[in-house]
């Protein structure tokens, strides 16, 4: 196992020792896709002293929670079926999945539950990053380390593996502008307020279209919390109030997928540019069939053994996040897909 993953951790490794050395260190390393950086939490908030026992995770019976923000989703799946690969070949290791529903209270009581059951590593997407860090500090001087995915908890613990978000925004700009001659008018359909990576793909495309583009004025922006069928209200309403819509940025591709599907029912298909940031496969047919523009596509199978490999590399180490002053991040790679460039994702690379 640890031989086929050796490159990402020990880029992961070295951002954990030096970022237990000061809260301005920073260092980065790319292998295989992925980019290891350790940023984020002060010293303030870091992890009291842990209960942390060292297991051999080729022979020890190991088990590993995966605490989903909605199981039902495509990248909740994906992200599940990444971890179980990366720990298939070994009947030691025990992975359980639970389904938190879109609700941080109920993902509250989920980690409750898993440091009772001592749980050996905890995989976290954050439905509220505010509200799950108590679980996550409890978790983290339990000696059980945390591994969050994309939504990250408000306070310091082992590692973050997240898709880039500012500059996936700023991705998305760049390339609407070039559709859109940089001149028009733009929605933004949003996710929920307050997590950072949708805060931050909101931030990046509003930063660059005003430092870049002064045409492109954006006229109105919604939440539809993530979802498909709310996307289809929300942008039935943007075009009823705006009747020259040029641009449309969705948070997440479901809600690209309901935005198209919206304009496609009101005949307007072809005559706006409906982009959103994932890359689920779902995306990727509508970006071929031109109902979308396009998407920033990471690998939500990769991001998810990803997780699995650190979870397993914390297991197997004497390491505690009790060290940090920062919460180290695993940056996965992002590419850019508009229909000249979808035919290079793979159909086994579609999620």
């Amino acid at each position: 196992m640890f031989k086929k993953i050796a490159a990402v951790l020990l880029a992961a490794a070295t951002v954990f020792s030096l970022a237990g050395c000061t809260a301005t260190s920073r260092t980065s390393a790319t292998a295989s896709g992925t980019t290891a950086t350790a940023s984020g939490t002060t010293a303030a908030s870091s992890a009291a002293a842990s209960n942390k026992t060292k297991k051999d995770p080729y022979t020890d019976s190991i088990k590993i929670a995966y605490i989903a923000h909605d199981l039902s989703t495509p990248n909740n799946q994906a992200w599940l079926e990444g971890i179980q690969r990366e720990c298939a070949s070994w009947s030691n290791i025990d992975v359980q999945s639970f389904n938190g529903e879109s609700s941080a209270e109920t993902q509250v009581q989920i980690m409750s539950d898993v440091i009772n059951q001592k749980f050996d590593a905890i995989i976290l997407q954050c439905s509220d990053g505010t509200a799950l860090a108590p679980s996550v500090k409890q978790a983290e001087e339990a000696g059980i380390p945390v591994i969050t995915l994309n939504l990250d908890a408000d306070t310091i613990h082992s590692a973050l593996v997240m898709a880039v978000d500012y500059d996936a925004g700023r991705m998305v700009a760049d390339e609407m502008a070039k559709e859109m001659g940089e001149t028009g008018n733009v929605v933004i359909i949003q996710g929920v307020a307050g997590l950072k990576r949708t805060d931050n793909l909101e931030k990046g495309f509003r930063d660059t279209l005003s430092s870049k583009y002064p045409n492109m004025k954006i006229v109105d922006a919604q939440s539809a919390s993530f979802e498909k069928e709310t996307a289809i209200t929300v942008m039935n309403s943007f075009m009823q109030s705006h009747s020259d819509i040029k641009g449309v940025f969705c948070i997440n591709d479901a809600m690209a997928e309901g935005a198209a599907l919206a304009a496609q029912s009101a005949g307007k298909k072809g005559e706006m540019y409906i982009w959103g940031a994932d890359g689920e496969k779902d995306a990727l047919s509508m970006i071929e069939s031109g109902d979308m523009a396009g998407t920033i596509y990471t690998n939500s199978w990769d991001e998810g053994s990803t997780a699995a490999k650190i979870a397993l590399l914390m297991v197997g180490s004497d390491y505690s996040s009790s060290v940090l002053t920062a919460t180290p991040q695993v940056i996965m790679e992002p590419v850019v897909v508009t229909k000249d460039t979808v035919s290079s994702i793979s159909q086994e690379d579609r999620w």
